[in-house]
């Protein structure tokens, strides 16, 4: 055992201990020192999981003393003799060196050899010559002496022959109190099994049990983060910001854009690689965001903005391809079955390797990693004609997910620990048209109509419907000719027109042509609605009931069919069968008969001259 004697520095080092020359003023020793004391490993939030920790068994204090205010200002370390060899074989080539020239700690013979006395007397300290603190950054950050030592010796005894665990298995440290160990110096290695609901494995930890007049001694609190994904949808606003969405439906060609937040996990420990060559050193950190067959994706336009929001301070706005990568590729392959609600999809990944790894060129290599910063990924997609769409009684979901992919072991970076996120759907309706005679019993084709979103729709009240082609509706300023193609909507054989992929809103109907031996006076021309009821699916807006119905006094030509899908529409054959009472019919009619009185007075009045 080595005899230089040491005292504790005020405010705990990472080792809960700082080193610096001999001690100063009174001070008495313990009776006798303590055998033994605990370790409190606490949560950083309760959202944490319980942590396993496998425990090696370092090193003693020994006479130790206290001053009069009875807080420990010195003590000896002793290196456990079984461990010295490990703990020499984990020093940088030139600590070696340095601790083989100096006869205060180093000795061939491990039971008087202390290379852990060295190392916290001579190596762990920053620039200044400080004890390293993990009050400010959690053990002086990545490159510390004494980061770097904790993960080397990580490494060493994981070799085979390496010392056993004096801690594993049933007897490992658990979060929270662990009483009854040997006094002195631990490591700690996280060995906690995670899966992909879980979080971050801690860094390796060196920490002091609990000793009598050293208050922060033996308590830890993992630094670890449990980074989560979330996912909404949000719509555009003028300005290029956006607000949160409050009912998921859409017109097919519809841009559709959704927000996904995560957290940068704390990677203050892991291997790192600038270059990104070395894949077994290359920190993962990916947002996967899975799109159905209905939801148009390209990697040039598929992400709008990538924003890092720290806790204190204004966002960041990362720059593709500096800071980030994206890369769009097909969802499954051949043999994906047929009952996958993402085949034939796209699945976008928004790779933040670059600024996790301090790539060159990227806003972390000159700035540093805002770990724990919130991410907020913009996403644009489309929805196309391939669109499941919706009617009265027959929901049909478009969905979107998202997952997340990060390093979560710190000695074993390209094991990239995944979380779920939540699935987002989106909507569409539809709706038919069925023309007959008065009595319903014929269907008629050759009816021509014309269809405007009046309102209540995302973005085109106001608007005429025009044609559906693989991109979705186009849109008319006015309404179309009976004789244009685009906007003109023609019944069938059948007497159906089927009208899809629309936003929920009020739509008015016009018909602007009869069919064949029917009367063009007075033609149906009347409002309907596409109500939704929106739900709440934990935190996330659904679609549960989607409803048709047609606008109080509308044309008595238009009815909905039992199922509430279908609007029926009759044509007359002549006056007579129009309607009788109120309404665009009736009006007709009186222009029609003041039409007639006008003709008789002026043949009466031709009559007479005549005479």
């Amino acid at each position: 055992m080595n005899t230089i004697f040491k005292r504790v520095i005020s405010g705990a080092a990472a080792l809960g201990i700082a080193v610096s020359g001999l001690a100063i003023g009174v001070s008495t020793a313990y009776a006798a020192d303590p055998a033994t004391g605990s370790i409190t490993i606490n949560k950083s939030d309760a959202g944490q999981v319980d942590h396993s920790f496998d425990g090696w068994h370092l090193a003693s204090l020994t006479n130790v003393t206290k001053d009069s205010t009875n807080k420990i200002n010195g003590f000896l370390i002793d290196t456990d003799d079984n461990m010295v060899r490990t703990i020499v074989a984990a020093m940088t080539s030139d600590q070696k060196v340095a601790y083989e020239k100096d006869a205060n700690y180093y000795s061939t013979d491990n039971a008087v050899a202390n290379p852990m006395g060295y190392l916290v007397e001579k190596v762990f300290k920053d620039k200044s010559g400080k004890a390293l603190s993990e009050l400010t950054s959690p053990w002086g950050g990545d490159s510390s002496t004494l980061r770097v030592f904790a993960k080397s010796l990580s490494k060493e005894l994981a070799k085979v022959g390496a010392p056993a665990a004096d801690k594993t298995g049933d007897s490992a440290l658990k979060t929270g109190e662990n009483k009854e160990l040997k006094q002195g110096l631990w490591f700690l290695k996280d060995v906690t099994t995670t899966d992909d609901t879980k979080g971050t494995n801690s860094i390796p930890i060196i920490t002091p049990t609990t000793f009598d007049g050293a208050d922060s001694w033996g308590t830890v609190t993992l630094k670890n983060t449990t980074p989560t994904i979330d996912k909404k949808l949000v719509d555009s606003k003028d300005d290029g910001t956006y607000k949160p969405n409050t009912q998921p439906d859409y017109a097919v060609g519809d841009d559709v854009y959704y927000e996904l937040t995560s957290t940068v996990p704390v990677y203050t420990g892991y291997d790192i690689d600038p270059t990104m060559k070395d894949a077994t050193k290359t920190r993962i950190f990916k947002i996967n965001d899975t799109a159905s067959k209905a939801l148009t994706v390209s990697a040039g336009t598929v992400i709008e903005s990538v924003k890092l929001t720290p806790a204190q301070g204004t966002a960041v706005t990362l720059v593709k391809d500096k800071d980030y990568t994206v890369t769009v590729a097909g969802y499954g392959d051949v043999n994906t079955p047929d009952t996958d609600a993402y085949k034939g999809g796209h699945v976008t990944t928004i790779d933040l390797g670059k600024y996790v790894n301090k790539a060159k060129g990227s806003k972390s290599a000159t700035d540093g990693i805002l770990e724990g910063a919130t991410v907020t990924v913009i996403v644009k997609a489309k929805l196309n004609k391939d669109a499941l769409i919706s009617e009265p009684g027959n929901l049909q979901k478009n969905p979107n997910k998202v997952d997340l992919e990060y390093s979560n072991h710190p000695e074993e970076v390209n094991h990239a620990h995944k979380v779920p996120g939540p699935e987002v759907p989106v909507y569409a309706y539809k709706f038919d048209i069925l023309k007959t005679d008065k009595a319903g019993t014929t269907k008629l084709p050759g009816a021509k109509f014309t269809i405007k979103a009046v309102s209540g729709t995302s973005k085109h009240d106001g608007k005429y419907l025009g044609s559906y082609g693989k991109d979705g509706w186009s849109y008319l300023d006015s309404e179309p000719a009976v004789t244009d193609t685009d906007g003109v909507f023609t019944t069938g054989k059948d007497g159906k027109i089927n009208v899809s992929g629309l936003d929920a809103g009020t739509y008015e109907v016009h018909e602007i042509a009869p069919p064949d031996g029917y009367t063009a006076i007075s033609l149906p021309k009347f409002q309907f609605t596409i109500t939704p009821t929106v739900g709440d699916d934990a935190g996330w807006k659904t679609i549960t009931v989607v409803a048709l119905s047609l606008a109080k006094g509308a044309d008595e030509r238009a009815s909905l069919s039992q199922g509430g899908k279908t609007l029926n529409i009759w044509n007359a054959k002549n006056i007579t069968e129009l309607p009788k009472t109120g309404g665009a019919g009736l009006a007709m009619i009186v222009a029609v008969g003041a039409l007639f009185i006008a003709a008789s007075g002026i043949f009466a009045l031709r009559a007479r001259r005549k005479a």
